[in-house]
């Protein structure tokens, strides 16, 4: 689809949810979506999600709505909020003005995915080697998709990053392993996290493939970020098998892999 289509129904869109905007009406504690128009809301931001999957593959935008439609709904009355309608409409607009402004995106997003396989998925790991040996063995022998191991892997003449890079861009999802590889002291607490680079390189995924395309697998007594309170995670006690059958329903569910 050209650019100049897929900016053109973002628009309808947009203009759309701007006039159920407008008609919202005023009660005496709140205001509320007018009961004709909650139906064809709740249509048009899925209609809106598919719709820019489609045309640019996975992206922020998608995810970004889906979060703010359904933070809408979390209120006494199950009825879409103002403020999330108007923040749908903000997004779109953020994603028309980028598609206005970089012509060449959609060759750059078709580019990405055409060298994304979907069986490929990265293992982010520290230095817990057997976690990490113990998870490609289920990725590759129980549920049949192929794990990227970075120092496993050729390194082409590329520095690490450049490696790291290359390599990721392949894969069409990404498994952290947190476990308690660093002792940190902090205004004289002290706890264990996972290393830089693990952390590192699960923000990276996030960027690149969005919360939905990333899993975090955390050993008890890992500490963790709150920014990755958004992220899918598994805390296992000893292995990483304790997990296999709530990771292979995600996955699943994210079209990674196909049902048994």
């Amino acid at each position: 689809m050209k650019k100049d289509n897929i900016v053109s129904t973002l628009k309808d869109y947009k203009k759309s949810l701007e006039g159920i905007l407008s008609r919202f009406s005023r009660g005496r504690d709140s205001i509320f979506i007018r009961t004709e128009d909650d139906p064809i809301y709740r249509q048009s931001v899925l209609e809106i999600i598919d719709f820019l999957s489609d045309a640019i593959g996975k992206n922020q935008y998608s995810s970004m709505i889906a979060d703010h439609f359904n933070e809408g709904l979390s209120n006494f009355y199950h009825s879409p909020s103002y403020k999330s309608v108007e923040n749908i409409i903000g997004i779109l607009g953020a994603a028309i003005t980028r598609l206005e402004r970089q012509p060449d995106l959609l060759v750059k997003k078709k580019s990405e995915e055409f060298l994304r396989q979907k069986q490929n998925v990265f293992i982010i790991h520290g230095s817990d080697e057997a976690k990490w040996r113990e998870l490609k063995d289920i990725l590759q022998n129980e549920l049949r998709l192929n794990p990227i191991v970075l120092q496993e892997q050729a390194d082409i003449g590329k520095t690490l990053i450049e490696k790291f890079e290359h390599y990721a861009d392949t894969c069409s999802y990404a498994i952290a392993i947190f476990t308690p590889d660093d002792q940190v002291t902090n205004n004289g607490e002290q706890y264990v996290q996972a290393r830089p680079n693990v952390i590192y390189e699960l923000g990276w995924f996030c960027g690149r493939l969005g919360r939905s395309g990333v899993m975090l697998l955390l050993k008890e007594g890992t500490s963790v970020f709150s920014d990755f309170g958004g992220i899918v995670q598994k805390r296992f006690a000893t292995n990483v098998k304790e997990k296999l059958s709530e990771i292979k329903t995600d996955l699943i569910s994210c079209g990674i892999l196909d049902k048994m």
